[in-house]
Formats: structure tokens, sequence, C-alpha cells
């Protein structure tokens, strides 16, 4: 809807085109002010609400926007102005997502988006939509953002909303760059340009052209980057986009920095701060302290470093957002290691390395792609649906002799059509349900390998560093780097016996078991029994069931050889009518379970049970040893051998 201002303020906003540019940021929020209060002062009526929500979505930043929103929301509600609403509840979302209160921009949003699409106001529901992923995104949950981007692209296609379609495809390359996928990156900012350029829609031209300029930044290609950067700042400084320009600047400063050119950059650094401290936006403000600390590190102006990080640590865990505290704590992690506190430097390793997971992030680019597969098998079909359609049409004009005949051939091919994408459909539909299962896994295996690995990898890392520094104390390091090395190779040996398919079998879980299980046994002196059934030896073992019985088995024998102080122990298998049955036991000194429940990893054994619905009891009293026994349902048919077999493999000492 058009906003026809009065002839005063369109005057005042023309002066502030030739005003100095050190005056436009304080006259200008003297115009917006003015603004503001006029449609305060406006008659009650629909007009009106249309009018604060066409302000509130142009000026973002006035500190009379919360009083123009009540009243907004108070006229809706006395004039019954339902169509309204779903706008005015958008333009809210994106008010509080500047001022990175997230949790209240999301549910404005999808009350925004669920209202849109009960009145039929397509426009406002794809803009709903794309602002959902845009709160995603600055909450690092890309799969979620891009679910919403993908569905507000093809809701802009479908009606032809070219400029929600730009923003979709922007917000899609975004996730490309947060994911590594920089030409994919490009490919979708290409895309998006044009439609931005053709509407002549310069903060969409700007906002392109900086994307590209940071996928060439990521792929090295620092004239190219620098090229758009300055394309972008050009329309930001155009439109007077303040958030822009600063972001413009930051840009171009990671380039400077990039070229050891570190005064320069650290120059455009504080111009931009300048700017985002007076913005608001947390994201945007942790970024730009963020780029100031790994400056000043780079020139060893360390205290200056250390404060721009520990700022922006400060505003990232306010908002939320895990890139900008994964770059703080990498940027604080690096700057203790130079300044040689090793200890703060292997706290914030492991605080780093836990935003940063390589395997996760690859989960992810799974998910983008299959996101990107169904969108494009659906725009596929609708594409052959628009073309069968307009096919049945132009049969009408065919001669009469000749309609039934070419009816019946067209009906035909849309069955068989129909029944082709039915098909199709159905296979993709299987196959994301097996790539979903096998992400759901390596997920998992990636978590394991954090957990076992990061840690005892940076201990190494901090441990070995300490060692060539110190004078005294080298026996302990030294036995401290071999004890880590052998949990770390542990961890991976566990990692491949899992995910190797010719491990699939029963009688290659009972060896893993007893190449854990013995050594344990032996290292206390324990006599022990291992027994598992050969009539099952073949029976083949889903990865995640094997990866769950043996970490239920490797937690319960842990605990044993580390509290139980037995002298006998056993594990072992039967083969029963629909299920098999573990049963590890020791002949220790027990514990009371109604006091100790969280104690010897009770907890974490249940709940690796409850994963693969397996029953679980466990038996224990003071002084009288302990039972740990769980049956594991059989999911496919038992492959028996046909002769009677000797008991299983007993080992004692």
């Amino acid at each position: 809807m058009k906003i026809f201002l009065p002839y005063g303020l369109l005057l005042l906003a023309g002066l502030l085109l030739f005003a100095p540019a050190g005056k436009i940021w304080s006259q200008t929020n003297g115009a917006v002010h003015m603004e503001a209060m006029a449609l305060l002062n406006q008659p009650e009526s629909k007009a009106k609400v249309d009018s604060i929500i066409a302000f509130t979505m142009r000026n973002r930043k006035n500190n009379l926007m919360d009083t123009l929103f009540t009243a907004g929301f108070e006229l809706v509600k006395k004039l019954d102005y339902q169509a309204a609403e779903p706008r005015l509840l958008d333009a809210y979302g994106v008010y509080n997502r500047d001022f990175s209160k997230y949790a209240l921009a999301l549910a404005n949003h999808k009350d925004s988006r669920a209202q849109a699409h009960k009145l039929g106001d397509i426009t406002t529901e794809i803009h709903a939509t794309n602002n959902i992923g845009v709160v995603y995104r600055r909450l690092d949950e890309n799969g979620k953002a891009l679910t919403y981007h993908m569905e507000a692209l093809r809701l802009a296609e479908k009606v032809g909303d070219d400029y929600s379609a730009s923003v979709s495809l922007n917000s899609i390359g975004n996730i490309h760059i947060v994911l590594g996928n920089y030409k994919d990156a490009i490919l979708y900012f290409r895309k998006s340009l044009p439609i931005a350029q053709k509407a002549n829609n310069m903060l969409g031209m700007a906002m392109n052209y900086n994307n590209i300029g940071e996928a060439y930044e990521y792929m090295g290609k620092l004239d190219s980057a620098d090229k758009y950067y300055k394309e972008s700042l050009y329309y930001n400084e155009k439109i007077n986009n303040h958030k822009g320009i600063a972001i413009s600047y930051n840009s171009i400063g990671n380039v400077l920095k990039k070229q050891t050119r570190i005064s320069e950059a650290i120059a455009l650094f504080e111009k931009a701060k300048r700017i985002t401290d007076t913005l608001g936006d947390g994201l945007y403000r942790a970024n730009n302290y963020n780029n100031l600390g790994n400056a000043y590190l780079l020139q060893k102006q360390y205290d200056k470093a250390k404060a721009m990080f520990f700022d922006a640590l400060l505003i990232a865990r306010d908002i939320g957002t895990m890139t900008e505290i994964k770059s703080a704590y990498e940027g604080l992690m690096k700057l203790n290691e130079r300044t040689s506190h090793l200890d703060s430097a292997l706290l914030y390793s492991k605080l780093f390395k836990q935003y940063s997971d390589s395997i996760v992030a690859e989960s992810n680019n799974r998910h983008v792609r299959q996101m990107e597969a169904i969108y494009d098998t659906e725009k596929e079909k609708a594409r052959i649906a628009f073309l069968e359609a307009n096919r049945e049409k132009d049969s009408v004009l065919r001669k009469n002799d000749r309609i039934f005949l070419f009816g019946a051939l067209i009906l035909f091919l849309l069955i068989l059509t129909s029944g082709i994408l039915y098909y199709l459909r159905y296979r993709l539909l299987e196959r994301n349900k097996r790539l979903s299962q096998e992400l759901e896994i390596r997920s998992q295996i990636a978590s394991d390998l954090h957990d076992d690995m990061g840690s005892t990898l940076s201990s190494i890392h901090i441990f070995s560093e300490l060692l060539r520094k110190s004078g005294t104390n080298k026996e302990e390091l030294l036995t401290k780097i071999e004890a880590n090395a052998k949990d770390t190779l542990d961890a991976l040996d566990d990692i491949i016996w899992l995910v190797k398919p010719s491990n699939d079998k029963f009688s290659n879980l009972c060896q893993h078991i007893r190449e854990y299980a013995i050594p344990m046994f032996q290292s206390k002196g324990i006599r022990f029994v291992i027994d598992f059934p050969d009539s099952v030896s073949e029976m083949p073992l889903p990865m995640d069931t094997r990866r769950n019985i043996f970490l239920i088995v490797k937690e319960t024998v842990n605990n044993l050889v580390k509290y139980s102080r037995c002298t006998e122990a056993s594990i072992i298998a039967r083969n029963e009518d629909a299920q098999i049955s573990f049963a590890i036991k020791d002949n220790g000194i027990g514990f009371d379970p109604d006091k100790l429940t969280d104690r010897n990893g009770i907890k974490n054994i249940k709940s690796r049970a409850g994963k693969i619905n397996a029953d679980i009891k466990i038996v224990t009293a003071c002084g009288e040893g302990t039972l740990v026994e769980f049956w594991v349902a059989k999911d496919k048919p038992v492959y028996e051998k046909s002769t009677p077999v000797a008991p299983g493999m007993r080992n004692q000492k």
C-alpha cells in the first residue's frame, strides 16, 4: 500500500540528501521521529494501521517503535481489522530480530504465517516464512532455516513474487557459505542478483554483492572479493543503509587483514564499530568485535584483543549465536597460546571444539542436498503437470472426429505420468528415509568422535607444549601423553569396528567384546568366564544395535573392574526363542541401588538399552555382588547351524 506523506516531510527528506555526511544520521532520526509522531496523531482508522505497518518496516530503530506497535495492535483489535494483523505481526518480528530477541521474533513470524495462511494472504505468508528462516540462520540452525527458505521459494515462484524469490535464493546461498559450499553459494547469489536489479531493489543488490564477495574471500580470491565488497558499499551508501555500510566496512577490513594491511583493516573495523554500537543488533556487534580482536592479535596488542574477544563472547552468549561464540573462543585460544598461558589455551581449545565439528557440518550438508533434491523433483513435477494441462486444453481445439481418441491418449499419458511420478516420489521418500537414518547414526558417530577424541587430542597438544617448555616432571607429562594417546586409539578403534560393513554379524560383536573385556579382567587378576552361543554367530545385527550392545557391556565391565573389588566375573549370552539375553555378573561388594541410582553409569546403561528397545534388569545389594542382565529382540530370522556345536569359547584365569 502506498503511503502519502505531508509535503513538509517530503521536503525535509529531500534536504537530507544534500546534508553533510556527518550530520545525516542525527537529522534522519529527527525526521523519522517527526513522522512517527504524525502517525500517532492520525485519527483511528484502518488506513492508520496500514501506515504504521509501512513505517515500521522502513524505520526499525526509532525509540517510538514500541509505542507504534502497541497502537497498531490495539487498533487491529478495536476495528476488527483481521487482514492487517499478519502483516503487523511480521513487522514486529523483524523489529524484535533486529534487537536479537530471537525467541520473540520466531513466535511473531510463526503467528503471522499461520494467520496469513488462514486468510489466504499469500504475500505475507511468504514474507513470514522467509523471516522464520532468517531467524533460524542467526541461531545457526541451518537445517530448519533451509526448510523455511525452500518453502518460501516454492510459494514465491508459484505466484510470481520475484522479490521474495530473490530473498529466498540469497538466504539459501548464505547457508551454503556456512557449510563451505562456496561455488554453490555463488550460483544462488547470481540467480538472486538479476531479480533485485530488475526491480531496482538496491538493498537486495547490496546484499548479493556482499555475499558474492564473501564467497570469493573464503575461496582465497581476495581481489574479486574486494571488488564485490566495494560494489555492496556503493549501494549501501546510496540508500543510506547504516547496517549495510557497517557490514561492508567489516568485509573490506577482512580482505585488508588477509593482505597483511592490518592498520588499514583496524581503521575500517573501528568505523564499523561506531555504527554497530548504535544499532542494537547483537549479531553484527559480536562479529565486529571478533574482527577487531583478531586484528589486534596480529599486531600483538594483546590487552585490546582480549577485551574485544570477551565483549564479543558476552554479546554472543546473550543472543545465543554459536558462530560468534566459536569465533570468540578461537580468538581467546590463540591469544593464550601466544602469551604462553597454556592452561587457559587448553580450556578455550576444548570450548572452541565444542562449536566446530566438521562431521556434523557434513551431516548438515547432506540435509541441504536432500532438501534441494526434493525441491528440484517437485519443481519438475509442476512443470510436467503444467505441460500436460496445456496439452489437454489444446486437445479441445481438435476436430470433433478426433476428440475421443486424443482425449483417451491424453488420459493415458496422464495416468502413466502420474504412475511414474508416484513411483519416483515413493523411491525418493524411501531414499530420504534411509538417508535420515544414516544421518542420525553418523551424527551420533560424530558426537562420539568429538566426545572421545576431541578432548584427548587437545590434551596431547597442551601436554606436548608443556613438555617442550618444562625442565622437570617430564616423566609425568610423558605418562599423561601416553595415556591420552591410548584413549584416542581405543576410541578410534571402536568407531572403525562399528562402521566396517564386514563386522555386522553377531560373531564379530562377540569377538570385539572379548578383545575389550579380557585385558580388563587380567589387569585386576579377576577370574572370568566369557560364553557366547555359536548358534546365532552368523545372525546380522544393525549398526545401532551392535553399537549399543557393545557400549552397555563396555560400561558394565568398566564399572565392574573399577568399583566392584570382585575376584570372579562372567559375561554370558544365551539364544532364546525371540531374543538374545546378555548377563554380566560379579561377586564383588555390590551397592545400594536406591541410594546410588546415578552411580556407575546406571542411567547411561539404561538409556542405551532404551535406544534398542531392550529390557534391562540390575540386581545388586551391598556385599552380594552385581548382576546386569538385558534382552535384545531378534529383528531378523536367526541363522541356526544345522548340526549341534560345542559351547561357546570360555576364557578362564
